[in-house]
């Protein structure tokens, strides 16, 4: 594999586990969450991120979006949660969200 392709698969791989090993619980929904915000702000806190298709990374935005706490998200995207792995609602006792993050990286 070259590296540009390993950076993008070990890329999908973290964010997978970011949607499978979060906390659990959050009201999901989308409330007023910035799709386009939230891709941007996913690809700029990973930098193994930055080579995956705007497809895949918009898929797994709209799970975090659909299954994630909307207040937590809304932290990921204001700097007060510092990370994916953080946002709740994410964890791998989601089943739903877990086979959604799965979907996109396939």
């Amino acid at each position: 594999m070259t590296d540009v392709l390993r950076s993008s698969v070990l890329g999908l791989a973290a964010m997978t586990l970011a949607l499978g090993l979060s906390a659990c619980g959050g009201d999901g929904g989308g409330g007023g969450i910035d799709k386009a915000a939230l891709v941007a702000k996913i690809k700029a806190s990973d930098p193994d991120l930055k080579g995956i298709p705007e497809k895949t990374l918009a898929c797994l935005a709209d799970a975090v979006i659909k299954y994630g706490d909307q207040g937590s998200v809304q932290g990921f995207l204001d700097g007060s949660v510092a990370s994916v792995d953080d946002i709740k609602g994410l964890g791998k006792e989601n089943k739903e969200a877990e086979a959604a993050g799965q979907k996109c990286v396939e």
